[in-house]
């Protein structure tokens, strides 16, 4: 089974927010309940408005900037291998994630000069001291080697939920085609009978149908069928774009039409398709269908 993907998530910016806040929360919670870090909370310089200013602002909110980069820099790289479809494989779904990996090992050369410059700004203004700026917020193997994980997560993060949403959408869609088929199956045959029995009739071999003797019959090309419904209940139940009802005891499909013309009192004559069945129409009648009657000849024309 193939899966065939688009990147719109990753154009959203819940998907930026929701994203920063996990990975962010998940990186914190591995570093400060690190067996070497479990005394932080007992620390002089800690409080929990420290602490909530920290995360909301420090790592989340300016994170954002990372994510979108990192978002943007995965939806190019999509494009430029035309990365729109995979195989439901795990061996597939591991070399397609397995190709994205060198933009994400290179997205800290591109989202770190803003990322980090707005963290710096935020941490020195009014009084940014710029030196403090190349030693500490600069490129560097440090900073690089601190981004890595949170550059993974965020990445392939991102990727398999868009894998999962998109194989839940097309997995929807399937779902819903086989519901839609099997109702037009089910809506395009009718419960009939013959002198031989009962039967399973196709609608698609229905010329018309009209009440003769308090009995519905439906007729074929060679043959003629009772039907169990009545009138009123097969207009409601065939498909309107191809069976009207004409009049009060008859319903024409629309496929053997051959023409209609006038007739007296407003009154006019639809003839059927290789047979010498006319039926009677009034004009009301024939302003609620013409525009369908048209349609039908123009296409045939």
């Amino acid at each position: 089974m193939w899966l065939s993907l688009n990147y719109d998530l990753l154009k959203k910016w819940k998907a930026i927010l929701l994203t920063s806040v996990i990975v962010v929360i998940t990186y914190q919670v591995l570093v400060y309940f690190h067996p070497e870090n479990v005394g932080w909370i007992q620390s002089d310089y800690f409080s929990w408005s420290n602490l909530v200013q920290f995360v909301l602002i420090d790592q989340i909110l300016i994170e954002c900037i990372t994510v979108t980069t990192i978002f943007f820099l995965l939806r190019i790289y999509a494009k430029f291998f035309t990365l729109y479809q995979i195989k439901l494989s795990l061996k597939e779904i591991l070399l397609y994630e397995l190709k994205f990996l060198p933009v994400l090992l290179l997205a800290f050369f591109v989202f770190a000069p803003v990322t980090l410059t707005v963290r710096f700004l935020y941490h020195t203004l009014p009084s940014p001291d710029w030196s403090e700026y190349f030693e500490g917020y600069f490129y560097s193997t440090q900073l690089y080697v601190v981004y890595l994980f949170p550059s993974l997560l965020f990445g392939y993060g991102i990727l398999n939920v868009n894998l999962i949403a998109q194989y839940n959408e097309q997995l929807g869609k399937t779902k819903s085609s086989l519901i839609k088929e099997k109702n037009r199956k089910t809506k395009n045959r009718l419960w009939a009978s013959d002198e031989f029995g009962e039967l399973f009739l196709d609608t698609v071999k229905i010329r018309w149908i009209e009440r003769e003797n308090r009995k519905t019959i439906a007729f074929t090309l060679t043959d003629k069928y009772r039907l169990k419904e009545n009138i009123t209940q097969l207009e409601a139940k065939l498909d309107p774009e191809v069976f009207i009802r004409i009049n009060r005891s008859a319903i024409v499909n629309l496929e053997y039409v051959l023409n209609y013309s006038f007739w007296e009192n407003d009154k006019y004559i639809l003839r059927m398709r290789d047979s010498d069945k006319e039926f009677v129409m009034s004009r009301d009648r024939l302003n609620k269908i013409k525009n369908q009657l048209l349609n039908l000849q123009s296409q045939e024309t």
